[in-house]
C-alpha cells in the first residue's frame, strides 16, 4: 500500500481502477483489504468502470497507530478521507461506508456533501439513533489478558476477529474508547446527497436500514434477508442492491 501523510498521521491506502472515483470506507476492528478485497467489492467495482480508493483508518491495517482516544474521533477520521482525496486531487466521488465507516462516511455526507454524489451507508439501522455501550465494552474485551474471560458476545467477537488480523490491539482499544460527541441526529438532516442505507435481516447491531433512512432527507432503505452483520459485505444480494443503486436502478 502506498501511505500519505494526513496531518502527521500515516494513512495507507491503494487505488485500483480507472473511471469515475469511488471511496470505500471499513469498518471497526477491520482493514481496507479485509472489508473490501477478499469481500470482492474492489473486483466488481474495477469490473464496472469504477476507480476504488481504499484506506487503512488510523489504527488499523498499515495506517499509523495512535493509543490517544482523542486521535480517533469522528472528526478526525473523516478528516484522513478528505484529506486522501485532496491528496489523489480527487474533487468529486461516490462514497461506502459500512459499520463504523458508515458513520464516518455519514459525517462525511454531512460536513463534505459537495465532495460526493452517491452515498452507501452499510451495515447499520436504527440502532445507530439508541444509546449504546459497545466503545466500552469492546475496549475492555481488546485489553483483556485472556479472550476466554470475555463474557460480551459480541465485544469477544470482535477481540477475536482483530487478533485473527493482526491488529494492534491497544491502538484498536483506543479508537474503541474515542469520544464520539453528539447523537447522529444532530447531523443527519444535513446529508442531502442520494443515499442508501442497507443492512443485513439478521443484523442485530444495526437495527432496520428503514428507521435510519427516515431521519435522511430522501434517503433510501434496503433490507437483506438470510445476512448478518459479519457476512453482510461478501453477500450477492447485498453486493447486487449497492451496485443497482449506483447505477440508478433503485
Amino acid at each position: 500500500m502506498a501511505v500519505f501523510s494526513s496531518g502527521g498521521v500515516e494513512i495507507a491506502y491503494e487505488v485500483a481502477g480507472e473511471g469515475y472515483p469511488i471511496l470505500l470506507v471499513h469498518g471497526f476492528a477491520a482493514t481496507a483489504d479485509d472489508n473490501w478485497g477478499r469481500t470482492g467489492w474492489v473486483q466488481a467495482l474495477t469490473r464496472a468502470k469504477r476507480k476504488v480508493v481504499t484506506f487503512d483508518l488510523r489504527g488499523h491495517g498499515a495506517s499509523a497507530k495512535l493509543y490517544d482516544p482523542a486521535d480517533y474521533t469522528m472528526e478526525k477520521m473523516a478528516g484522513d478521507a478528505v484529506a486522501l482525496l485532496d491528496h489523489l486531487g480527487l474533487e468529486r466521488a461516490d462514497l461506502i461506508g459500512y459499520s463504523m465507516g458508515a458513520g464516518i462516511a455519514m459525517r462525511l455526507a454531512a460536513t463534505q456533501g459537495a465532495r460526493f454524489r452517491f452515498v452507501v451507508l452499510g451495515g447499520v439501522g436504527g440502532r445507530m439513533l439508541e444509546p449504546s455501550s459497545f466503545g466500552a465494552a469492546t475496549a475492555d474485551a481488546l485489553e483483556a489478558a485472556d479472550p476466554e474471560t470475555i463474557g460480551d458476545r459480541t465485544a469477544r467477537g470482535f477481540r477475536l476477529y482483530a487478533e485473527g488480523l493482526g491488529q494492534d490491539l491497544r491502538a484498536i482499544a483506543a479508537c474503541a474508547r474515542a469520544p464520539r460527541g453528539g447523537a447522529a441526529t444532530d447531523f443527519l438532516g444535513e446529508i442531502r446527497n442520494e443515499t442508501l442505507v442497507i443492512a443485513g435481516a439478521r443484523d442485530d447491531m444495526a437495527g432496520d436500514p428503514a428507521v435510519l433512512a427516515a431521519r435522511i432527507p430522501g434517503a433510501k432503505a434496503e433490507t437483506i434477508p438470510g445476512t448478518d452483520h459479519m457476512f453482510a459485505l461478501p453477500n450477492p444480494m447485498f453486493k447486487g442492491a449497492v451496485m443497482d443503486f449506483l447505477t440508478g436502478y433503485i
